[in-house]
């Protein structure tokens, strides 16, 4: 199996994270390379991640791992590498069946009257994927 490494991405890289966040119907905005972290196997991307940067938070977002491989580590070692360069409190959005995933990294589920402002816009707005049945959560790593 071979390893990956990790880099901070370069202007070349952002057609591929945008065509990756979009391939995982995952938010597109805020796709500026110069926030995220990739994960290369052979010098081909396989995985990325970014902190996004809100005037009251920080949020750990557009986290993707290319399907084939999936199961190796990629995305965890993402997400230790991007909460490294992060300040505390750090919060995500997730699909609830996503919520076991992020515990493992300290993240707990927060309430409503806890999500800061930026987050909570964004939270409201994925209100409407409750019609097809998923549950949007806020988490938080202190």
């Amino acid at each position: 199996m071979a390893t990956y490494s990790i880099r901070k991405a370069v202007m070349g890289d952002q057609a591929k994270i945008k065509h990756m966040v979009r391939q995982e119907n995952l938010d597109p905005t805020t796709l500026d390379w110069r926030h995220f972290l990739v994960a290369e196997i052979d010098g081909q991307i396989v995985g990325i991640g970014q902190i996004k940067e809100y005037p009251d938070c920080q949020e750990l977002g557009s986290l993707v791992t290319l399907p084939e491989y999936r199961g190796r580590g990629i995305a965890s070692g993402l997400i230790n590498a991007l909460e490294a360069r992060a300040g505390r409190p750090l919060y995500l959005l997730c699909q609830d069946k996503m919520e076991a995933y992020y515990r493992r990294f300290g993240y707990h589920t927060i309430g409503r009257r806890e999500i800061p402002t930026a987050i909570q816009i964004k939270w409201i707005a994925a209100l409407p994927f409750r019609l097809f049945g998923v549950r949007v959560l806020v988490m938080r790593k202190t």
